[in-house]
């Protein structure tokens, strides 16, 4: 089935990749479809009553993953934007010298409290 002045492990070859191709595009489509229905079931958990696209502002933090997660923008950097969330969002660190004044406060106003009603 040679064909003069072409190489006879050509049609080898050209068969070969069609076949991966093939197998690479349905993956490509089953990729894309698992993708889209974790998108929808995460858009329906995180709004029950309707699809919206909006990101949440408020202290829940774990439906504010799941937006992003869900947005159809922002589902390519959710995790950085989760991160610099968890960023903004980390407790400040008090100095001492104001924990400790904080404390002589409350001990002082104990005090005072105490001996008011005696």
């Amino acid at each position: 089935e040679s064909v003069k002045g072409v190489d006879p492990k050509f049609w080898r070859d050209t068969h070969f990749a069609k076949k991966h191709k093939k197998g690479l595009k349905k993956r490509q489509t089953n990729n894309t479809k698992a993708t889209s229905t974790c998108a929808e079931d995460i858009e329906a958990f995180v709004n029950p009553n309707g699809v919206k696209s909006k990101i949440p502002k408020g202290s829940s933090h774990q439906l504010n993953q799941l937006a992003y997660i869900a947005h159809p923008k922002l589902r390519k950097h959710a995790c950085t934007h989760i991160a610099k969330g968890l960023r903004l969002c980390q407790p400040k660190a008090k100095s001492k010298a104001q924990t400790k004044a904080q404390a002589v406060v409350q001990a002082l106003s104990t005090k005072g409290q105490g001996q008011g009603s005696s």
